[in-house]
């Protein structure tokens, strides 16, 4: 398998999936562990023994180490998805486990079992203190704050994506094409609207009126969120298998088709395509006027919106862009290393390999703590020094 082949196995993020790799550095602090009062006895602390931490390498990237939490997982079940949020740290297990953590401490606020050991679910979606995790079937609102469950909803349909959350509407996409919304607080489907292939990635928030969505056909279209009414209507060659992005003027694809695109929200018109020789599989990255995008040609690409021509193209970096720290160093997860990068010319600072891990992530973009998740589900924290 090629290096290509290598990167894309650890770099595919269905929303934000987890990516792959580390071996860290000095003993990490046991978490204690509390579980709601429907969580089964088959949800487990993990071994807390001491994780080894190299904190020179850390030091080199500009962080310095914080804490080793252990979110408890089902016996042989891994880490499936992980969000980073400033107040705590949501992870997800394979054995239907949902577990909190404070971000301050990386102790465990509350862990549960949310169903069966057998159900998969897709990433969890906050809005304010309400945690929305669902399954190809079910929707369950759950207390962010002790994990009680504040409902559940029969959605009536196989879902094949996340929910995207606009007021009291959940909006899914469908493998027969269809794209819903459902309204949570009547528990029934509000509107549908028919995509000519299946919707494989989770809609994108335009503004308060309109969700952007994408087909694997690549009919791309803007609807109205209480009316399903179609906006704007273009298409391409092929889907994707990364979220699509916006700004609120732009709607940017990283496609199948071996192109990146850029259309604009109000009438749909393409304002640029930049081609690669192989379908965009690492997650593009938005942030201001810049789009970090990976291609098989160039690499690591920092491309500016409005053209689409890259400001700095790094061959010698594949990856995806995790955050920048002090203004004027990028980080990047290859999915083996963390590399700094200047992010005026995209050359490399800094790099640090690691095995061993399940994803990296940052609480937020800019100057954000810095959280590796280990294969076995331990979660450390770094912050910026």
């Amino acid at each position: 398998m090629n290096n290509h082949s290598n990167l894309r196995s650890a770099l595919q993020m269905g929303a934000a999936a987890l990516l792959g790799a580390l071996t860290l550095a000095a003993g990490g602090c046991s978490s204690t562990s509390t579980t709601s009062d429907d969580s089964l006895d088959a949800v487990v602390p993990i071994s807390s023994s001491e994780w080894k931490i190299d904190h020179d390498a850390f030091k080199k990237l500009g962080y310095r180490w914080d804490w080793s939490g252990y979110p408890p997982l089902q016996s042989r079940a891994q880490i499936v998805h992980t969000t980073a949020h400033h107040d705590v740290i949501i992870a997800q297990g394979s054995g239907a486990t949902l577990s909190v953590l404070d971000a301050k401490t990386g102790k465990v606020r509350w862990s549960r079992q949310v169903d069966r050991p057998t159900t998969s679910f897709f990433e969890s979606v906050r809005y304010g203190e309400t945690l929305y995790v669902a399954s190809e079937t079910d929707l369950y609102e759950i207390d962010l704050r002790n994990g009680n469950t504040i409902d559940r909803d029969r959605l009536h349909a196989v879902t094949s994506t996340r929910p995207v959350i606009v007021d009291n509407i959940a909006i899914f996409g469908t493998t027969a094409g269809e794209l819903f919304g459902f309204q949570m607080d009547q528990d029934f489907k509000l509107w549908s609207y028919q995509f000519d292939g299946p919707i494989k990635t989770p809609p994108a928030v335009i503004d308060e009126e309109f969700v952007a969505a994408i087909s694997d056909g690549g009919d791309l279209r803007t609807i109205r969120v209480k009316s399903a009414e179609s906006g704007i209507t273009s298409r391409i060659a092929g889907g994707t298998t990364t979220n699509i992005l916006t700004d609120g003027f732009s709607i940017y694809v990283g496609s199948t088709d071996q192109s990146v695109y850029s259309f604009a929200v109000e009438d749909g018109l393409r304002y640029w395509r930049q081609r690669s020789s192989a379908p965009i599989t690492v997650q593009p990255v938005l942030h201001e006027t810049t789009l970090y995008v990976t291609t098989d040609d160039l690499g690591l690409s920092a491309m500016d919106v409005d053209s689409g021509k890259p400001l700095w193209s790094n061959k010698s970096v594949h990856g995806w862009v995790v955050g920048l720290r002090d203004g004027s160093d990028l980080l990047v997860w290859t999915g083996r290393e963390l590399i700094s990068l200047d992010a005026d010319r995209g050359d490399i600072l800094s790099r640090t390999k690691m095995d061993d891990v399940a994803g990296v992530r940052t609480d937020m973009f800019e100057d954000g703590n810095l959280y590796i998740i280990a294969s076995d589900g331990r979660i450390a924290r770094f912050s910026p020094r």
